[in-house]
């Protein structure tokens, strides 16, 4: 059974049938079935905007070659300013935006074994995020 017509992952199918694609789009949704509480239409715009950054703005930033060198040292500067004053994107709790971020931080050591250092908020966060017992599980201990 074909879910992402283009052959990628990662994809979902609900035990309904319902098929969905792209990782930013399975984490929307997943929020927002799952939520243990109301979120505001400002709140979910809040999450979407990170979601949204990670994909379209972060990953090509520090993964795409070409972009690294410029677009790098902006981005992490700006995060590691964030999470000097937050331990989390969008609240003092991990929320689908830490997914969606803190996925694409943690594949910085994995695949291209950056020197980080330069950003302590920025190491602390990623830290914060591999010792959760979900990534443990799904990925192990960096």
């Amino acid at each position: 059974m074909q879910i992402n017509p283009f052959g990628k992952v990662p994809a979902i199918v609900e035990d309904n049938g319902f098929k969905l694609w792209e990782s930013g789009a399975i984490l929307m949704y997943l929020a927002e079935k799952y939520a243990e509480t109301p979120v505001s239409p400002e709140k979910r715009a809040e999450l979407n905007q990170w979601i949204i950054f990670a994909n379209a703005t972060l990953g090509p930033g520090i993964f795409v070659e070409a972009n690294r060198e410029r677009e790098m040292p902006r981005l992490m500067t700006a995060l590691d300013s964030i999470l000097e004053k937050q331990p989390y994107l969008v609240s003092d709790e991990f929320s689908v935006a830490d997914v969606a971020v803190g996925s694409l931080l943690l594949y910085i050591p994995i695949m291209l074994k950056l020197d980080l250092s330069a950003y302590p908020a920025v190491l602390d966060y990623m830290k914060r995020i591999s010792d959760r017992a979900g990534y443990q599980k799904s990925m192990g201990k960096i």
